[in-house]
Order: structure tokens, then sequence, then C-alpha cells
């Protein structure tokens, strides 16, 4: 069979950034409750000395200025979805698995973006891109992964036991990949918390140049004991009703646990502590419940706050194109028309109509560059009414995708896509009215046979008429036509 590489990304702060979204400048200071219970906490207030599984008056009496929000798993999830769905772009496989995190099996995909090294940094930056913080994890089965990423663990060492000695840790690799990725899609403003693991600036180095030359080698599965036997039994899920116990008898890590006699396990914790563990160590299989992309694409982003700022109606429209990037990809699919609507603040009584952009493509497209640019363009063009609460994404029309294959040598037909989409972005920045081109019609009067029409319309509706005799219009002029 064929041997799995998964990817595992963990979102350990996921319930503070939905909360921290609604009061950007309060970041530092929120605390999400649970059940009337600290869940998670910004880092001023874990400075004043907030704990998890501590009561609102606590809390109080640490830090008075806290800004406490319940948490919202609803919100939750629907994020986890967000990200999956961005993630289908690098492979079909994407699974969504609890606490906080998306799993993608990137094995077919490989040879694609540039080996395992530069396709475990663009799956770390797409979170980064939707204004998530990760820990990321690598291992051949989803459980290792997950469990690897929750306890911070970037990527594991190369099998092979000739690679360089000077190869980073895994805990280096996973500071490389957030060097690199924390350098773009931050917000002015956004709150900005370490992520899982925290690793010093001198480990840090560019993930291209990580290994001194030695390809980071896919995950093997003889290796999964080495990987996961020193991890503690708390980043296991099934394990949190009965880590007293464990403490008790000590057992602290994972080789521990399965060292214990398995028939009394099972009679103390049930089957499905060891089911699990069974499965991370590859000795049963899994089944994941995979994600699959719903079948048409409309994403929404509320905005932090009110705004005017074109550059910050970008900075939101990156999130939502990383989601469409990823559902286009999952049907092999490009569009040709999208509409981004701006929902704006209601002006006391009067509610005001939401702003719509009409974006059409004179051939269809799936880079999310190219779309990013026209809608740039449109929205420079049109000012706005009042500031912008709400953004919108829909697509209108697709088309299906032809990706190009690479070459060595300049194609022929690349002139033609750039010049394609200069047109594009000339028709978006000056309208589609202004933009035209001359078509001909197969219809023997000289007045009607060549017309002028908008760039992006499709040329359909003028090869309609060809081979067919033209009627006459509504003045009763036209050509004439033969008796019977």
């Amino acid at each position: 069979s064929r041997m799995a590489c998964w990817i595992a990304l963990h979102l350990p702060y996921l319930a503070l950034e939905i909360a921290a979204s609604f009061t950007p400048a309060d970041a530092q200071t929120t605390v999400v409750l649970a059940q009337s219970r600290v869940w998670q906490a910004g880092e001023a207030a874990r400075a004043a000395g907030v704990q998890n599984g501590m009561r609102r008056g606590g809390v109080l009496a640490l830090l008075t200025q806290a800004r406490f929000h319940d948490r919202d798993e609803a919100a939750e999830r629907v994020a986890l979805e967000a990200l999956a769905l961005a993630l289908l772009r690098f492979g079909p496989d994407v699974a969504i698995a609890s606490p906080q995190c998306v799993l993608i099996d990137v094995a077919p995909s490989l040879r694609l973006f540039g080996g395992l090294a530069s396709l475990a940094a663009q799956v770390f930056e797409s979170a980064e891109a939707l204004g998530h913080r990760a820990s990321l994890g690598i291992a051949a089965t989803a459980g290792a992964a997950a469990l690897l990423a929750r306890a911070g663990e970037a990527v594991p060492l190369p099998v092979d036991s000739q690679a360089d000695s000077q190869a980073p840790t895994p805990r280096q690799m996973q500071a490389a990949m957030q060097t690199r990725a924390s350098r773009r899609s931050i917000a002015p403003g956004e709150a900005r918390q370490a992520v899982a693991t925290r690793t010093s600036a001198e480990t840090a180095m560019p993930l291209a140049s990580a290994w001194r030359g030695e390809p980071l080698l896919p995950p093997d599965e003889r290796a999964l004991p080495q990987q996961l036997d020193s991890l503690s039994v708390a980043w296991v899920p099934e394990a949190q009703p009965w880590l007293d116990w464990l403490a008790q008898i000590g057992c602290a890590t994972l080789g521990e646990l399965r060292a214990l006699p398995a028939p009394g396990v099972r009679r103390r914790c049930g089957a499905e502590l060891l089911a699990a563990l069974s499965r991370a160590y590859g000795e049963t299989p899994e089944a994941p419940a995979w994600y699959r992309a719903p079948p048409h694409f409309e994403a929404v982003l509320p905005l932090p706050s009110l705004t005017h700022d074109v550059e910050v109606l970008l900075f939101g429209l990156r999130r939502l194109l990383a989601q469409l990037t990823g559902w286009l990809a999952s049907g092999q699919l490009a569009t040709r028309a999208l509409t981004l609507v701006l929902e704006h603040e209601p002006l006391g009584r009067q509610t005001l109509a939401p702003t719509r952009f009409d974006i059409r493509l004179a051939e269809p497209s799936a880079a999310p560059a190219h779309l990013l640019s026209l809608c740039k363009e449109r929205l420079a063009r049109a000012p706005l009414v009042a500031p912008v609460l709400t953004l919108r994404l829909d697509v209108t029309q697709t088309a299906r995708h032809e990706p190009q294959s690479g070459s060595l040598l300049p194609e022929p037909g690349r002139a033609r896509q750039d010049f394609v989409q200069l047109m594009e972005r000339v028709t978006a920045r000056l309208g589609d009215e202004h933009v035209r081109r001359l078509h001909v019609r197969g219809d023997h009067r000289p007045e009607a046979a060549c017309v002028s029409e908008p760039y992006g319309s499709p040329a359909a509706s003028g090869q309609a008429s060809v081979g067919k005799r033209a009627t006459p219009d509504a003045s009763g002029q036209g050509p004439a036509r033969g008796g019977p």
C-alpha cells in the first residue's frame, strides 16, 4: 500500500483568537471562559497569574481590567472548516480532529510542491494567512502527527542514520517555519502571542537551508515508537479522565503507558485509550472523517472593527481567497466570475445597501495573487460610502481548470496569458464599458458583421448567430428575404 505522510496543524489558541477578534485592542487581557472557568487567557492575563480552571472572581483579583468572553464552539468549528478548506489545495485527504486539529495526507503531493520541507512550510503559512497561531507535526499516521502537533514537535528527524549531524532538531524546524511565516499576513494591531512551543531566536534558521543540502525525508512507520514514546500522556485526548490515576502509578509517557499490561489498562480506562494508541503507532488502520468541500463557495469574514482602509480590506480578502483557492483545487475548477460584497454599518435608523463588486475574468483563473490584484483595482476605483463591517466573497461562475505544465524554456502561450491578465487588470481599473474589443459575426451586412463588445464578455454570444440568417429588427428593417 502507499506510504502515508500526514501533516497536522494544531491551533492551541483558537478560542482566544476568536474572542480577541471582536475586541482586538483588549486582546492581551482577554480571558475565555468555559462553564464559568478559565479556558484560555491572553499574554497579559497569563503574566498576571491567570491560569486555566480559575473562576471569574479569582481572575478579577489578579487583573481588574480583564475582558471576559464565553467560549464559542460553533465559531471554532467554522474556523477549523475554513482552515480545512484552505488546505485542500495541497491534497484531497483532509480531516478535522478534536481538539482544534486539522490533518492532511500530503504523500501524493510531495513532488508537486517541492518536497516535504517546502510543503510543510506552505501548510504552516496557510494557517498564518488565516490568522491562526499553529504548531505542526509530521508523522506516518494521522494520530501520531496530531500528538506531535499538540506536543509542539514540528518535523521528525530523518530516519536515515547517515543524515547530517548538524541537521536542526524538530523544535528548530518549528521555529524556522514560524519565523518565515510571521513575516507575512499580520494585520496592524492584531494580537500576537507565542505558539505552543517557545524556541529561542538563535535556533531559528531559514527553512530552505535547514538540512544543509540533505532533503527532509518522508516519515517512516518504523520511526513511530522513537517519535512518540517520550511524549507525555497528557497530549492524548482519550487519557484526560485518567491523568490523576496515571500520575499516581508513575506513568508519565506514552512509552510507559504502552508497557503496562493491556488487559488491566483496558479494564481501568476502557478500550478507547488503547485503541487510540494502537492507531497512532500504526498497529491498526485509521479511518479519519474526511472533510468535503461544500458544493457552492461563499465565505464571510466579519472585520474586527469598522474601516475605510483599502489595505485592511485586502488583508481580510487574502483570508477569503485562501479558502477560495482550496475550494477551487478540490473540484479542479477555476473561476470566471466572482462577487465581492462589502456590508456597512447602519447610519442611525438608515440601513445602507451593501456595496457589490462583480468581477468577471476573460479567462478562468485559480491564482489567488491575480484575483487579489483584480479586487484591489476595483476597490481603489470605487469610493466607499460608509465604513465596512463585513466582507463576503461569492463565486458566481466556474470553469474546468487546466493547469499548465512546468517547462524549462519559455512557452509561446505564456505571453498570451500575461496579456490576458494585463487586460483583466485594466478592465478592473477602468470599468467594463471602457475596455472593448471587436468581434466578428457571421452576418452578410457590413454594419452588423463587426461589433464592439466589453473585453470580458463571453464570445459565445456572437458565435450563436454564425450560420443563421439575420431577422428584422424592431423597426421592421432588415435583410430582404427571398420567397418560399
